[in-house]
């Protein structure tokens, strides 16, 4: 196996439940390359996408039948708080949880309230910067722990602003209102955290850095999860090149990525 040495528990994680799944003796004999992931604790989901991309192509690989969606959420043993990412990975798109109370059994991964196509010239870009503290493992647990639970009325504004702001907005390919809805959004829920990161933002320099894109003119601006990366939308992908001029000028300490549209989307087959 060849990975950096951070993915070595994770991979190792999923080979051991592999093997427990099959009932083996020992580990499958695969040979599992990365070769390219994101940056990990930086709010971009990175530990959800490689840990379900690497138990889909290991199932793939091992398996003569059909792979089932279950036994690949099984390995890669992710969804415990949030299962946006999880979701996405299998189905790609605006989808939305949580909307709604929902009766689940224990350890099931929360259903899509709403799940809905982004228009196609729409481009998201993600912002790191330089040496930025990050917050993972028991540290973003004991985080998490400490936060109290939303009030109705603060839940309440976060469903209308998806419900009333994005969802219609995105249906009617109104960038303007969806980027506007999308930044209240993820202020308001940023505050529910601000007992333990300080603010609506985690940090000075990020709510520096946000607040820098907002007065250039950027629009539909926020913390990604715990951060530090932030991101920001553009109505076209015209747009999106054009601000990666003088980037680095401009925003000193920081490097813009512009999200690459895949060509064509080819479905695997071998799910169910």
């Amino acid at each position: 196996m060849s990975f950096p040495q951070r993915h070595a528990s994770r991979i190792e994680g999923i080979l051991k439940r592999m093997q427990e799944l099959r009932g083996a003796e020992g580990p499958p004999k695969v040979c599992i390359e990365v070769l390219d992931a994101a940056p990990p604790h930086h709010g971009l989901g990175s530990g959800t996408q490689l840990s379900l991309a690497i138990s889909l192509a290991l199932l793939i690989e091992t398996s003569c039948e059909t792979v089932a969606r279950d036994d690949v959420l099984y390995l890669a043993d992710r969804g415990k708080r949030s299962a946006v990412g999880t979701h996405g990975f299998f189905d790609p798109g605006f989808i939305a949880e949580g909307m709604s109370s929902h009766a689940l059994k224990p350890a099931a991964l929360n259903p899509i309230d709403r799940h809905l196509l982004m228009p196609a010239d729409w481009r998201v870009g993600i912002v790191l910067m330089d040496e930025q503290p990050t917050v993972s493992g028991d540290d973003e647990q004991d985080q998490f722990d400490a936060l109290r639970r939303a009030t109705e009325a603060e839940r309440t504004q976060l469903v209308e602003l998806l419900a009333k702001g994005m969802i219609p907005a995105i249906q009617q390919s109104d960038f303007r209102h969806f980027a506007d809805a999308l930044t209240a959004y993820n202020r308001a829920s940023g505050e529910l955290f601000a007992p333990v990161q300080g603010g609506p933002y985690n940090g000075a320099a990020t709510a520096k850095l946000i607040a820098d894109l907002q007065h250039a003119g950027y629009q539909g601006v926020g913390q990604s999860s715990w951060g530090p990366g932030v991101f920001l939308w553009f109505e076209s992908q015209e747009d999106a090149f054009a601000a990666e001029d003088d980037w680095s000028k401009r925003f000193p300490g920081t490097r813009l990525l512009i999200q690459t549209p895949l060509r064509e989307r080819y479905p695997i087959k071998r799910l169910s």
